[in-house]
């Protein structure tokens, strides 16, 4: 869900100011992929002003989204929340394998460590990108490159912008207003046909300067988006496969456009970056692009893109290693231009930097556990909350027996998402239960416009720790925080009275679900899994109910339905002669019926690698390891 729609929503519920604060252009955690000097993460937390007076504009452009673009479910951890009768007492199913805490699940890593900080002084890189998992896999194996080691992450800059549009004809346009002067539309006659070819069905599509037209009620939108321009990435592929440092690769990752990726290199020499590429629009007055802006004057359009020197950047850094994992790219304070919003929680790239800054002597399998590590930096901050307000409400006599079992249980656990683990589920449902109750504003039937929102994307858990230093809801402290209060009761509650409720709630579902929690049941395994579907869905084809080691948050956040995960794991070693080990969730055959379909499953769910082979010639390889030869051979 792109940021104007989503933020939009929370807009038309508690107006501008407190929806602008629900999800900032700024992470309030900052541990950024340019380094900033620091060695650890810092809080900027502040407190989010209250819920304010539904929004009537943003409810019709609500509206709008819906019926232009659909109300479908959102995806990569976003959340769907739907308005039933009878709410407040209804709430969401508390299924873990989509959590309704506002939480992005899902993500990809990429780190690279410098010789200083490794055993055998080579440079290590390793590399998870996070992607649609499906059998046949998206992924076949061929040769590396001797000299450098790459991987990628989503960069998520905000590369894509909408405008409000003026139309000659709001049912059939011929032209959309621009300076004062009508312009002509572009139109695409589409064909849709059916098996036989038969056309079934024709439509128009739109298009102003920018690109293609949304109109839905009379009101349009022009989108502009990088992806839909001149494109390099081919061309800067093949110039990255030829190069030999580090400083090459830099340069021809120059001219890649879409989609911003974060791209990590290291070579042969020890030395190691991180850039982030593709073209990052530069836009008028205060560069902000989540916001939508009035398409009748070109001078609401871009006016170029980033300069590469201002890309984010890090190259051999005195930490001795660089790290991406979604995070918002540069801190606010060296740079606050506008390079996106509403930024993933940095929980996954707080986990990795403390194993890196921690390393030393690291080897390639160091950084193998490491892309399945199973402790979480978010269960760090928010099981000490969750325990300190059950002890103080113990404390108070105001704890019956099944809070202060919940208490000890959650005490119990170490915070690690093993497979084993029998503790994750209860954290689980607890911080489910935190977010759907903490932001029950954004759920609020008798104060939205009608028609009622069908979905509602709630804050990050980032944005939901921003609020545990400030325990109140009482208007008279200064410490207040007015999410605390429970909108559907008629008491003033506090952090800790929605803190204990949650996991009092927590454990009644536990064990409503899973039964005693020593009878095997909450094992995280029997709990969580992966299920990597054939294209066609086919059971029979697939491989199902996998269990996987991590969590929400973790290095490997899998999705728990299978939908996304670690797509291809590697690390590479660039010594004298290049290492390299990798595993993906297939096999190198798309033949069902061949051994190599899906060999590899089994290893890709314990986190373990497989050597790549990097011969120099055909004579290398062993009798037992040659399954075919293809010769290509030119006339010419």
């Amino acid at each position: 869900q792109n940021l104007e729609r989503k933020r939009r929503r929370a807009q038309a519920l508690v107006g501008s100011e407190a929806a602008n604060a629900l999800f900032p252009i700024d992470n309030p955690i900052q541990e950024p992929i340019q380094v900033n000097g620091r060695s650890a993460p810092r809080f900027d937390y502040a407190a989010l002003p209250p819920p304010g007076d539904p929004d009537p504009v943003a409810a019709r452009e609500t509206l709008f989204w819906d019926l232009a673009l659909g109300q479908e479910e959102l995806s990569g951890g976003s959340i769907v929340g739907e308005i039933v009768p009878g709410f407040p007492t209804a709430r969401p199913p508390d299924r873990l394998t989509a959590p309704w805490s506002g939480e992005a699940v899902l993500g990809s890593n990429n780190w690279a460590v410098m010789p200083i900080k490794t055993r055998d002084s080579n440079a290590i890189l390793s590399g998870d990108p996070h992607l649609n998992l499906t059998l046949p896999s998206i992924w076949y194996e061929a040769q590396f490159n001797r000299d450098v080691a790459w991987s990628f992450t989503n960069t998520g800059a905000d590369v894509m912008d909408f405008y409000t549009e003026t139309l000659d004809d709001p049912v059939r346009p011929e032209g959309y207003l621009l300076d004062d002067e009508w312009r002509p539309l572009l139109k695409r006659v589409e064909e849709y046909r059916d098996r036989s070819g038969t056309v079934i069905a024709v439509d128009t599509v739109y298009h102003t300067s920018r690109g293609p037209v949304f109109m839905a009620d009379g009101d349009a939108l022009s989108l502009r988006w990088t992806v839909l321009g001149e494109q390099g990435e081919m061309s800067a592929f093949s110039r990255m496969a030829k190069a030999k440092t580090v400083d090459e690769w830099l340069t021809a990752m120059e001219s890649y456009v879409a989609p911003a990726q974060n791209g990590i290199v290291a070579d042969r020499n020890g030395s190691i970056a991180l850039r982030s590429g593709g073209w990052f629009p530069i836009r008028p007055g205060d560069g902000r692009g989540d916001i939508i802006r009035d398409g009748s004057r070109s001078s609401n359009d871009w006016q170029g893109y980033w300069p590469v020197r201002k890309y984010p950047f890090s190259i051999d850094p005195g930490q001795g290693y660089l790290v991406s994992a979604n995070q918002q790219p540069i801190d606010p304070r060296v740079d606050g231009t506008y390079l996106g919003a509403d930024w993933p929680s940095p929980w996954r790239a707080i986990q990795i930097n403390k194993l890196l800054r921690n390393g030393s002597d690291l080897v390639p399998e160091d950084l193998r556990r490491f892309q399945t590590d199973p402790g979480s930096a978010r269960a760090d901050v928010f099981v000490p909350a969750f325990l300190a307000a059950a002890r103080r409400t113990r404390e108070a006599g105001d704890a019956d027996e099944l809070l202060q079992d919940a208490e000890r249980l959650l005490a119990e656990w170490d915070r690690r998402y093993t497979k084993d683990n029998t503790r994750a589920v209860l954290f689980e449902l607890a911080m489910n239960e935190l977010a759907w109750r903490t932001w029950d504003e954004l759920h609020e039937p008798q104060r939205a416009p009608k028609p009622p929102l069908s979905a509602v994307r709630l804050p990050g858990s980032a944005v939901l720790a921003s609020l545990l230093p400030n325990p109140s809801s009482a208007w008279w402290d200064d410490q207040r925080s007015a999410w605390w209060d429970d909108q559907r009761t008629s008491d003033v509650e506090d952090r800790d009275v929605i803190l204990t409720r949650s996991l009092h709630y927590a454990i009644q579902q536990a064990r409503e679900r899973h039964g005693d929690e020593n009878a095997g049941g909450w094992r995280w395994d029997r709990v969580r899994h992966e299920n990597i579907f054939h294209l066609l869905g086919l059971p029979s084809l697939s491989a199902l109910e996998l269990p996987v080691q991590g969590g929400p948050s973790t290095i490997n956040p899998s999705s728990g339905n299978g939908t996304h995960g670690a797509s291809w794991r590697m690390v590479v070693e660039l010594g004298e002669e290049v290492r390299a080990w990798s595993i993906y969730p297939g096999g190198q055959s798309g033949n069902p019926l061949s051994s190599r379909y899906k060999d590899r499953i089994e290893k890709w769910m314990n986190g373990d690698l497989e050597e790549v082979l990097l011969p120099t010639s055909s004579d290398q390889f062993a009798r037992e390891q040659v399954v075919s030869i293809l010769t290509l051979s030119s006339e010419n």
